[in-house]
């Protein structure tokens, strides 16, 4: 009696559990561009350790090989923030993982108490009971309420039993996700600390070699100067920032005219942030104390016995003193540029733009949003002693930073 009504379940089970679905899915397009970047810095400070490598030892104490390392711990810092980074999405993974498998597990739970019910039912009141049940019903219309209440009763049951084998299935496979993801962070982590005891290991190797130049007065002197033919990579970077923001929001008005429901990317948006032009006198500085050693404008060496020209201004500060942001905006870029070091870029709105050289420890990435007073690095020492590059640019036009910053 009861083996005529358990059989049929039991088929439909086995027809549920043939049936598998992918559950846990997403695109991978960020993820490989992720490690496409990871992949192409690394190459990069490869080929830097194999050129410094192939130096012999006193070939190495030159200030091209300062140079160099430098560079290298600016790609060690930006692969640092990477894996972090990623270290962090998947951290946030797991717990969403974690969470969706408790419920999960407390759905399964009580799905199988009530589908528990359903069976002691069926073996309490077979098949003879419902017949009965129908057949010694008063009348037609009784017997037909009957019929249709225990048929609602087999179709609830049936739904039960469904969603108990997709939460089961379910289960299996956000488990399974979980124990990946929590695989791939311990790989992040572990990685991540080489990168870290490298990054250490270089910026020992800088200070040292730094020691060493000080006592060369040339070496100085060849600092100097490639520092200065260098200013216009930074006009040229400026340039490159301000073609690719307007590239960007062409497209995206092009868009929106052919009526697409498009956004303007985040990087480029800075419609809710501080009015960058009414800021002018007020600036705070980027650091903290510090003298002006190098004005702006033109600039003559007596003893090297040339005129140059400075985009910004040369602020010598204490040593690793912190650098901040000046006010609200987005970083833009962190690029290595011979003889200005570390070069972190922020654009604010208004179309201004704010340059910082010579910084270590970058605590930012690009696309990161900043306010006034946030961190962005610590100045980073050189031949020339601890100090701060400064520039402000609105479009393609240099600023005197001296005409921004509140005065002391």
């Amino acid at each position: 009696m009861v083996n005529y009504f358990i059989k049929p379940i039991f088929l439909v089970f086995l027809l549920l559990t043939s049936l598998s679905r992918p559950f846990y899915g997403q695109s991978n397009n960020n993820i490989i561009h992720q490690k496409s970047k990871l992949s192409a810095l690394q190459s990069e400070i490869k080929s830097l350790e194999k050129e410094l490598n192939s130096k012999s030892d006193s070939a190495k104490k030159t200030v091209s090989t300062l140079q160099s390392i430098k560079k290298q711990i600016l790609l060690l810092n930006k692969i640092i923030k990477r894996l972090r980074s990623e270290e962090n999405r998947k951290e946030k993974k797991i717990m969403n993982l974690q969470k969706e498998i408790k419920l999960l597990e407390n759905n399964i739970g009580k799905l199988q108490k009530d589908y528990g019910k359903y069976i002691v039912w069926l073996y309490k009141y077979g098949d003879s009971s419902i017949l009965n049940s129908i057949f010694n019903s008063s009348s037609i219309s009784q017997a037909l309420i009957r019929y249709k209440y225990l048929a609602k009763i087999t179709d609830k049951n049936k739904k039960i039993l469904n969603n108990l084998i997709n939460d089961e299935e379910n289960l299996k496979e956000m488990i399974a996700v979980l124990k990946k993801e929590q695989a791939g962070k311990e790989k992040l982590l572990k990685q991540r600390e080489k990168e870290k005891a490298l990054y250490a290991k270089r910026k020992t190797e800088k200070e040292n070699l730094i020691a060493e130049l000080k006592k060369d007065k040339a070496a100085i002197e060849d600092e100097i100067v490639k520092k200065r033919r260098n200013e216009i990579k930074i006009k040229s970077l400026i340039a490159k920032l301000i073609e690719r923001e307007r590239a960007s929001k062409a497209k995206f008005h092009e868009e929106r005219a052919k009526g697409k429901n498009v956004k303007l990317p985040s990087e480029f948006d800075y419609s809710n942030f501080e009015s960058f032009a009414q800021l002018e006198g007020k600036l705070s500085w980027p650091v903290s104390s510090g003298r002006i050693v190098r004005d702006f404008g033109e600039n003559e060496n007596k003893k090297l016995k040339t005129v140059t020209l400075n985009y910004g201004i040369d602020i010598e500060t204490e040593k690793a003193a912190q650098v901040h942001a000046v006010a609200e905006g987005i970083v833009s870029a962190i690029e290595w540029i011979p003889g200005y070091g570390s070069v972190v870029i922020v654009t604010h709105k208004d179309e201004f733009r704010t340059v910082y050289g010579h910084l270590a420890d970058i605590a930012v990435e690009e696309g990161n949003k900043v306010k006034a007073g946030d961190v962005l690095g610590n100045v980073s020492e050189d031949l020339e002693g601890n100090i701060l590059h400064f520039e402000i640019w609105n479009e393609r036009n240099y600023q005197n930073p001296e005409d921004w910053l509140a005065k002391k």
